[in-house]
C-alpha cells in the first residue's frame, strides 16, 4: 500500500456517505489495504468533517445555481440555501455522494419540494416560479457528473445534454432579477426552449435550442453515423461536421465516453 492509496481512500471516505458508513461498519469487507488505512483514522472525526463537506458542497452549489431566486426571497419567504438545514436534507446525507448525478437529483428533489411548497401563493406573487426553478435545477443537474458508460461507436448525445420548455422567455428577464427594483422584473409570455450542456471541463452552458437542434440531438444514439445523420436531416456532411464539431466543444455530444468516474475514489474496492 502507498501514500496515494491512503489518500484516495481517506479523500473517499469524505466524499461517499455510503461507503463511509460500510467501511464503519465492516473494513475488511473493503480488503485488508483499505482496512490497514481506517485502522489509523478517527472515524468519528471524518464522519464530522465528511457531513460538513457535504452541507458546504451542496450549499455553494445551490447559491451560485439558484442566485436568480435569492433576489425574490422578499416575495417568496423561500430562500434557496434554506432547504440544506432541514431534517430531511440531515436524513439525506448519508446516501449522498459528492459530485454523483443520482446524489444530485435526490437533493435536487428535495429543493424543488422545500420551493414550491405552499406553491399557489408563490406563483400569485412571482408567475414564472416553475420556469424559474426548472431553469436553476437544470444547471444544477448538468453540473454533476454523469455515471460511467462503454463508449459508444458514433457520436451520442451527452447525458448530461438537458432541454427544457418553458412557457415564459427567462433569458429576457434573469439579469434584471441580480439588479436592485422595485417591481417584479417580467419576462415575456412566450413558449421557450432551452439547451443546457456540460463541457468536459465542467462549463455549464445554456443557449436556445431550435427545432432541428433538439431534432439533431433526439437522433444522436451513438448507434448512425455522422453521414447517415446528416443525411437524414438533408444537411451538407461538412456543415453537419462542424455543428457536431462546435456542440463536443459545449459537451453536448459526445464521440466516445469523456467521464472515467462519477464520484471521487470511485476505483477503489468495493465490498465484497
Amino acid at each position: 500500500m502507498n501514500s496515494r492509496f491512503a489518500q484516495d481512500v481517506v479523500l473517499r471516505l469524505l466524499a461517499d456517505a455510503p461507503f463511509r458508513e460500510g467501511v464503519v461498519q465492516n473494513p475488511q469487507a473493503f480488503g485488508s489495504e483499505v482496512a490497514s488505512v481506517v485502522s489509523k483514522v478517527d472515524l468519528a472525526g471524518l464522519d464530522r468533517f465528511g457531513r460538513f463537506l457535504c452541507r458546504h458542497y451542496y450549499r455553494e452549489r445551490v447559491v451560485h445555481y439558484f442566485k436568480y431566486s435569492r433576489p425574490l426571497t422578499p416575495l417568496t419567504h423561500r430562500a434557496p440555501e434554506a432547504a440544506l438545514k432541514t431534517p430531511e436534507f440531515n436524513a439525506l446525507m448519508p446516501s449522498l455522494i459528492l459530485g454523483g448525478r443520482a446524489s444530485a437529483g435526490a437533493v435536487l428533489d428535495l429543493l424543488h419540494r422545500f420551493l414550491t411548497q405552499d406553491g399557489e401563493a408563490i406563483r400569485a406573487t412571482v408567475p414564472y416560479w416553475d420556469d424559474l426553478l426548472a431553469y436553476q435545477g437544470a444547471f444544477f443537474m448538468s453540473d454533476a457528473l454523469p455515471q460511467p458508460r462503454e463508449a459508444q461507436r458514433f457520436p451520442a448525445r451527452s447525458e448530461t445534454t438537458t432541454i427544457i420548455e418553458l412557457d415564459w422567455d427567462l433569458p429576457q428577464v434573469l439579469p434584471a432579477l441580480l439588479r436592485p427594483f422595485r417591481d417584479l422584473p417580467l419576462p415575456p409570455r412566450r413558449p421557450t426552449r432551452l439547451l443546457f450542456a456540460r463541457s468536459q471541463h465542467g462549463d455549464v452552458t445554456a443557449l436556445r435550442c431550435t427545432d432541428s437542434l433538439k431534432k439533431l440531438l433526439e437522433g444522436l444514439t451513438g448507434e448512425v453515423s455522422p453521414d447517415q445523420m446528416a443525411a437524414r436531416m438533408g444537411l451538407d456532411p461538412g456543415s453537419f461536421d462542424k455543428a457536431l464539431k462546435q456542440l463536443e466543444q459545449l459537451g453536448a455530444v459526445v464521440a466516445q465516453e469523456s467521464f472515467s468516474s462519477s464520484h471521487v475514489g470511485s476505483d477503489l474496492p468495493q465490498s465484497r
